[in-house]
């Protein structure tokens, strides 16, 4: 019996340490838990009573030119926010009062946040509003004013599809991007978008003591403050001064202006008209200011640099030439004679000179922009390598320039007329018509301009960009815009050189005389396409100097008639202020009985088959 009674006592004992060990275990667990797994959450837990966590904002990084020169800057502004955990329903009365927005907006902001994280609902608001919310602070708790960055522009800066805006972050941004919070600044479009990452730079936190109304008494010393980090500054390629000459041309006109160092692919001149005074998108955006942007029937907001598609004209027809000469179905000596048209079946197609060219080889007739050379022509190369050429030199496809919303323009092939017209419902019609630069073809302007820096380069390229550095503040250091060399491939060097010197007869005698620049060889083709909306619109492609080149540039002006006669000179003004820093002013000339007819000449083309609008969405092409 003793014995038992030793056992059942040992049995208790047994079972009350391991009970104790247990329970030992649970709070060694909870201790681990408390002050090691969840140390974070519930040091803030405990701060929230007493400490409140404040959000630094980080300065966004300036934006420069090649030369230093500040073109995007920041200037502090106030906006009213709210404290979701703090605000009472009079305070929400009360804030809607002054900031002008009503109960039920602050209260929409607010569904998506219960903490302490404060909600912007009004800003970029007045001297006269920060002193209302300031002076009853203390009988509206959760309500507060930041101070946070707005885009400033100094006074002779323009260029807003280049920089593009700042704007409140939205819901589904957050939800594709996690580092977002609800009231971020963030980049809508242009450089501002692209680089957003880096601009931006990175929120601080700051840890204030504060009293039961939430009213901040002083800094509290934690090992949770950061500094945060400051956003780099962007420096571009672009040379502003030629930027803004270039701009200063475009009174008054509709067009764009892209200028390429072929040497490196850096824009020096991006130029898309009409555009808008960026400041009216920075800060505070007026409802009526943004539906007259997005009413205006000449479409400020769209950048025609990388999104209009244009039939290019007779600039086209230099793809032609290479074509046939690469496939050696014809020789630079291949002669046609243009007797002023060309008769197709039952057509009859007209050159733009009505009187004729007589008989022209290749450089003949690229030195005079034939149409029925490159009728004629077109009809030898077929649509299968027209298209092939084509796409060889980046046509249908985007050039990767460093903005948002770039257009691939349109490239027809085979596949294309088939699913459009039918495999029997197109001819060889359409296909002359394209070998001019008319039809469904559409390109960019920065497209022509990278085709001409190819040319220049007789070759070779880099893709265009507008960024050149960043400057990171932490650490201080320089990080390069990395560019890689591109070769288009399967081109004869001998090719480049016999289509290059026609262009060079272009600017020395022929159609694109009047864009040469005295003192400098030059290569350059004008083009002149047909616009079924209005009036051809006026094109010119060229590079200088033809030896050691550098600087490719396109031009195109909408609705102006002949590319020699309009776009051509106002090409050469922009190579006149790179080269010597100034516009020479030409004396008046009597014009000669050429000069006349490049003046009065009217489309490259004739009008079949259907031409498309000049506009395209972003993505034609992708079909």
């Amino acid at each position: 019996m003793a014995y038992i009674e030793r056992n059942q006592r040992s049995g208790r004992r047994a079972l009350l340490a391991i009970i104790t060990g247990l329970l030992f275990l649970f709070l060694i667990y909870g201790f681990i838990r408390l002050q090691i797994l969840e140390r974070d959450k519930y040091t803030e837990r405990s701060l929230n009573n007493s400490v409140r966590k404040i959000e630094k904002l980080p300065v966004r990084g300036l934006i420069l030119d090649r030369d230093g020169d500040i073109l995007v800057d920041n200037r502090p502004a106030f906006v009213i926010a709210v404290v979701p955990r703090e605000i009472t329903p009079e305070a929400i009365e009360f804030a809607a009062r002054v900031s002008a927005v009503s109960v039920a907006e602050i209260k929409a902001k607010m569904k998506a946040e219960f903490g302490f994280h404060p909600i912007v609902i009004a800003r970029d608001v007045t001297y006269e509003q920060v002193v209302a919310i300031e002076e009853n602070s203390l009988d509206y708790p959760g309500l507060l004013v930041r101070v946070e960055s707005k885009r400033y522009y100094p006074e002779e800066i323009f260029s807003p599809h280049i920089f593009g805006t700042i704007g409140e972050v939205t819901e589904a941004e957050i939800k594709e991007n996690s580092f977002y919070q609800s009231g971020d600044l963030i980049g809508k479009n242009g450089l501002e978008k692209v680089y957003d990452t880096e601009l931006r730079g990175e929120q601080g936190i700051q840890f204030k003591r504060v009293n039961a109304s939430g009213k901040i008494l002083g800094d509290f010393d934690s090992p949770l403050n950061t500094s945060g980090k400051h956003g780099s500054d962007l420096f571009l390629a672009l040379d502003y001064d030629l930027q803004a000459f270039a701009e200063s041309l475009f009174v008054d006109r509709l067009g764009s202006l892209v200028a390429i160092d072929p040497r490196d692919g850096s824009v020096l001149a991006m130029v898309t008209k009409p555009d808008y005074d960026p400041r009216l998108l920075a800060g505070q955006i007026r409802p009526e200011i943004w539906q007259s942007l997005l009413n205006d029937k000449t479409h400020p907001l769209y950048n025609r640099s990388i999104q209009n598609g244009y039939p290019p004209g007779s600039t086209y027809k230099i793809v032609a030439a290479i074509a046939a000469l690469q496939e050696k179905l014809i020789t630079p000596a291949w002669s046609a004679t243009c007797p002023g048209y060309f008769q197709l079946g039952r057509r009859t197609i007209h050159c733009w000179n009505l009187k004729g060219h007589g008989t022209l080889d290749l450089q003949g007739a690229i030195k005079n922009s034939c149409n029925v050379y490159f009728f004629k022509l077109g009809l030898k190369i077929g649509l299968d390598t027209w298209a092939k050429y084509s796409q060889l030199f980046g046509f249908g496809s985007r050039t990767g320039i460093d903005l948002p919303n770039e257009s691939k323009g349109l490239v027809p092939t085979r596949e294309y007329y088939n699913r459009r017209y039918g495999v029997n419902g197109w001819t060889s019609g359409h296909l002359a018509n394209l070998a001019i630069g008319q039809g469904e073809l559409l390109t960019t302007p920065l497209q022509i301009a990278q085709f001409v820096t190819i040319l220049a380069n007789r070759g070779f390229y880099y893709s265009p960009h507008l960024t050149d550095h960043f400057y990171e503040y932490d650490p201080p250091q320089i990080i390069d815009y990395q560019t890689e060399r591109m070769e288009v491939p399967g081109i004869d060097a001998d090719v480049y050189e016999v289509v290059l010197e026609g262009m060079r007869q272009v600017m020395a005698g022929g159609t694109g005389r009047q864009g040469k620049v005295e003192g400098i060889e030059m290569a350059g083709k004008t083009g002149t396409a047909q616009n079924p909306h209005g009036k051809s619109h006026a094109w010119f492609m060229a590079f200088a100097p033809f030896v050691n080149p550098e600087i490719a540039i396109a031009v195109i002006l909408e609705n102006s008639g002949g590319g020699g006669a309009n776009a051509a000179p106002l090409a050469r003004k922009v190579l006149e202020k790179h080269f010597f820093g100034h516009e020479i002013i030409k004396p008046v000339f009597i014009k000669s009985g050429l000069d006349s007819l490049i003046d009065q000449a009217e489309p490259e083309a004739f009008p079949f088959p259907e031409i498309q609008p000049i506009q395209i969405v972003p993505n034609i092409g992708d079909n």
